[in-house]
């Protein structure tokens, strides 16, 4: 379905999953870098058309589901009145209230991390905490 965020197999086939402390001094301030830079994704998305054949759009966002809560990638279709629209963009390994490809809307002030790639360029934007994500004993590549 989003050929951008396929999911990467592991030889058992289970999703891979990192698991982090609510807490997490890092994570937050990737957040908040995120958070502070997030407004070029916007005029960008403003100024160019959506063709997903010229540029993909993601935001990654808390997921929150009684006492379990994950941090997937949604597929940005739009962007309105402080809002990301779009869809979800990864499998769900523990909250079950979403599945992978479901509409979803995020509010801009909860969004974790976002990531623009460019295919005129070959270039990508943003996605702060990847260098966090497969840092020393991090196997997956999300």
């Amino acid at each position: 379905m989003f050929n951008f965020f396929k999911k990467k197999k592991s030889s058992d086939e289970q999703n891979n999953v990192f698991v982090f402390s609510s807490d997490d001094a890092v994570i937050e301030a990737y957040k908040q870098k995120a958070q502070s830079e997030i407004q070029y994704l916007i005029d960008f998305m403003d100024a160019n058309e959506r063709n997903e054949e010229l540029f993909r759009y993601a935001v990654k966002a808390r997921f929150k589901e009684a006492e379990k809560a994950e941090h997937m990638w949604i597929q940005v279709d739009d962007f309105k009145d402080g809002y990301f629209l779009g869809r979800l963009a990864n499998k769900p390994d523990t909250v079950k209230s979403v599945q992978y490809g479901d509409h979803v809307t995020i509010p801009r002030t909860d969004v974790e991390d976002w990531i623009l790639e460019d295919f005129l360029t070959g270039t990508k934007v943003g996605h702060f905490s990847m260098t966090y994500l497969r840092g020393p004993g991090n196997t997956d590549k999300n």
